[in-house]
């Protein structure tokens, strides 16, 4: 990879983590250097960061392109592992899926 667009792209990275200075649950700075790229794909970055202070978890994507540049994140429980071994298996299927619904029918579990 060009060495500019490798630091280009290490650059932007790091401007969508400003984006998300703090932590949305304790509101303490994060630490930059704390977050983990799980994936990259053209100018997208999925990014996995772990507040040092609540110890909460958040997964963004950052996509950065010439007009700009956003950022989504979600708080998560998920461990940068966690989220490194689900990203490897495939999608749910609808059979799963139906067998997952028939499991909460049969054992009469209702999450109301």
């Amino acid at each position: 990879m060009d060495k500019d667009l490798e630091q280009f792209k290490s650059q932007s990275i790091q401007e969508g983590l400003k984006m998300m200075a703090e932590c949305p649950l304790c509101k303490q700075a994060y630490s930059e250097q704390k977050a983990k790229v799980i994936e990259e794909k053209n100018s997208a970055h999925l990014v996995h960061i772990t507040c040092p202070h609540c110890l909460h978890s958040i997964l963004a994507l950052i996509i950065v392109s010439k007009v700009g540049m956003s950022s989504v994140g979600m708080i998560t429980d998920l461990n940068v592992n966690d989220v490194r071994r689900l990203k490897r298996l495939g999608p749910i299927t609808e059979d799963e899926l139906l067998n997952f619904y028939s499991l909460l029918q049969k054992e009469k579990l209702n999450f109301n």
